[in-house]
């Protein structure tokens, strides 16, 4: 992604967190960030560079079959490194079953040092990671993307667990970030053919998930990630049939739980999709179907959950029987 247009959505973002803060702003929002949204135009397809995974396969045999025989009792800092280079491999068994299982399992294990969490932190947080190639067609980053963006979530989970290394720079980062990602990603693929799961939209969720039970982040950022959220998945194009809408119904009843003013942005928000989708034409193209059946989708996963506060509930109520 061309770095000066990635520095000026980053200011942008910043921007309306430091008005949202101020408490410059509230009714407004949907429409400020579905501008920036609007604003972010595609560029064509260039040539996604594939590490190959050739030096780091002995790694992962050694360190599988390690875990599972009980012998391993250390990773040591270049070994990670070698991992995280291969974080966006097309190849599931090395991506999934390799980086993501052992990184996983180490931290499990209580064998990654907070030093180690840090620099698994610093190595995925980067642009270089979060952006490859995201403001082009569907491509084959999105597994280095979307898989640092599920590490990420694990280490946030790690922090609350009580290994304590996320900073306060460390979180306004992450935040940071997370929402200029969130505006941009538009790879909405599940399971890939021949690939495994891209499943950007799961991951984020984890990552939002785990970034809502942050009790060192101020509401207007949790609030901030939450309407980045609904705003994006009103936008997109593509839709959500692989477990995305249930994953994300997950975060929606856990943050609605726990502030009002989350409850009352969610309704507020959905009210004036609800109204947008109304003044439109009767839908004659697959886009606007699209959009259609993946708030249908996300509706009928949010009613399953007896967990969201009852004007919530009661909304849902109406909104499915309106449906049909």
């Amino acid at each position: 992604m061309d770095k000066q247009k990635l520095t000026t959505l980053k200011a942008d973002v910043l921007t309306l967190r430091q008005h949202l803060r101020a408490g410059d702003l509230y009714q407004s929002l949907p429409q400020r960030i579905g501008y920036l949204i609007d604003q972010q135009a595609r560029v064509p397809a260039s040539t996604v560079i594939d590490v190959p995974d050739g030096e780091v396969q002995a790694l992962v045999k050694g360190l599988r079959d390690g875990f599972q025989a009980g012998s391993v009792t250390t990773v040591t800092d270049e070994q990670i490194k070698q991992l995280l280079a291969h974080i966006g491999s097309l190849n599931p068994d090395i991506r999934d079953h390799g980086v993501y299982y052992l990184l996983n399992e180490a931290l499990q294990q209580q064998l990654l040092s907070e030093d180690q969490l840090g620099l698994i932190f610093d190595t995925l947080i980067q642009d270089d990671q979060l952006f490859d190639h995201i403001d082009e067609p569907e491509n084959d980053a999105v597994f280095k993307r979307s898989f640092s963006i599920l590490i990420l979530s694990v280490l946030v989970y790690a922090d609350h667990a009580g290994f304590h290394f996320m900073t306060t720079a460390r979180l306004e980062q992450l935040v940071q970030q997370v929402c200029a990602y969130l505006v941009m990603e538009k790879d909405t693929r599940g399971y890939v053919a021949d690939h495994g799961w891209a499943h950007a939209y799961t991951h984020v969720s984890n990552l939002l998930d785990e970034l809502g039970e942050e009790p060192r982040l101020a509401r207007a950022d949790k609030l901030m990630m939450l309407a980045t959220l609904i705003e994006c998945y009103e936008r997109l194009s593509t839709p959500l049939i692989f477990g995305e809408p249930e994953r994300l119904s997950s975060y929606l009843a856990m943050i609605t739980s726990k502030d009002e003013l989350y409850t009352d942005y969610l309704l507020m928000a959905f009210k004036n999709w609800h109204q947008d989708l109304v003044m439109q034409p009767a839908p004659d193209s697959a886009l606007m179907w699209t959009r259609i059946f993946n708030r249908n989708r996300l509706l009928e996963a949010m009613a399953l959950h007896d967990d969201f506060p009852t004007v919530v509930s009661d909304y849902l109520d109406e909104e499915l029987e309106f449906l049909g």
